[in-house]
């Protein structure tokens, strides 16, 4: 598969990373310091285990089961709050209401919350995973995103001023009825805001052809997104998207994010070993239910197929990077 090329008018933060050529072949990349064994989730919260994980035992949604792929216990909790957490769209001070759609442990809608104490901020998801200690002006719903949105669309008690989404690539199956919704929400004025890390791995120098496994197994994560019918990858089209939808405005940034700590810049080296954190539990949750339920794989013939993936990734030889993409446009002030 080609490496994509970014659309000419998006905005590309960091254009090249320099490679530190001293890197050792043995630098230790990060884990996320979470126990091993398996997690339990409580049966009070309906959680499905997956029989086909006894080394680590994740929990997947109650509400509307085998609609979302992604486990939903403990150990995956720590890796989305890993995830990028800022907003972009250039929002007015006195906001009213803000609504983030899957917000998984709710951490962005609290921080959000904290920052903006006259706005009331409400998260919604699948699963009951969020903090039990939140600010008065944060709210917690379970609801499926991808149904008819229960919020009224009354001007002044029942639109948003923004519409914030993280990391929900691969859990929607209708993009134009998500865009539609959004809009039919937003007060005049208001923003929807899309960010995601993208999936494909990419180099500037041509390393990523050392990276064999990984590049093969992104493929067939993609695939069997396809054939599952939430398909990953599509971050390109949602400015075009976002624009047929009648958003204004619509304005696309990409930046890179190595994937380990091969960079010679210190800030970027930092980064990577974050990232590598990140992308190593990534692994697993990605891949679980599409390799086994979607292509058919046993356990063992993905654990083997996924430590070779890993080494891919931490080859410093290989410097791979993925990017972030985040897309936000705004609702017309005469609308």
């Amino acid at each position: 598969m080609a490496e994509q090329t970014i659309p000419s008018d998006a905005i590309e933060v960091e254009v090249r990373i320099e490679p530190d050529e001293h890197q050792s072949d043995s630098e230790d990349e990060p884990q996320l310091g979470i126990p091993t064994g398996t997690s339990l989730a409580s049966t009070v919260f309906n959680y499905r285990q997956s029989y086909q994980i006894p080394r680590r035992g994740y929990g997947y949604h109650g509400l509307k089961d085998g609609a979302y792929l992604l486990p939903n216990d403990k150990r995956e909790q720590d890796r989305m709050d890993l995830t990028v957490d800022c907003n972009c769209a250039p929002l007015k001070r006195d906001l009213g209401r803000v609504l983030d759609l899957g917000t998984g442990t709710g951490s962005w809608v609290v921080e959000f919350a904290d920052q903006h104490p006259t706005t009331e901020v409400l998260g919604t998801d699948l699963s009951p995973i969020q903090c039990l200690s939140t600010p008065q002006n944060c709210t917690f719903e379970i609801d499926d995103f991808e149904t008819e949105w229960p919020y009224p669309t009354r001007p002044q008690t029942g639109l948003y001023d923004y519409i914030h989404e993280r990391e929900i690539t691969g859990s929607i199956q209708d993009y134009p009825k998500l865009f539609a919704q959004a809009y039919r929400h937003l007060a005049p004025g208001g923003f929807l805001e899309m960010q995601s890390m993208q999936t494909n791995f990419f180099s500037d120098d041509g390393t990523r052809e050392r990276a064999v496994t990984a590049v093969r197994w992104q493929e067939m994560l993609v695939e069997a997104s396809r054939r599952f019918g939430k398909e990953l990858g599509v971050e390109e089209r949602w400015r075009v998207g976002m624009e047929e939808a009648g958003f204004v405005g619509v304005k696309e940034m990409v930046y890179k994010v190595p994937l380990s700590a091969w960079p010679k810049d210190p800030h970027m080296k930092e980064l990577g070993r974050y990232q590598a954190a990140y992308t190593q539990e990534m692994l697993q949750s990605y891949s679980l239910a599409l390799f086994t339920r979607v292509l058919g794989w046993s356990k063992a013939e993905l654990d083997a197929l996924l430590e070779e993936v890993g080494n891919d990734l931490r080859d410093p030889k290989a410097h791979l990077y993925a990017k972030v993409r985040v897309v936000y446009g705004q609702k017309g002030e005469s609308e």
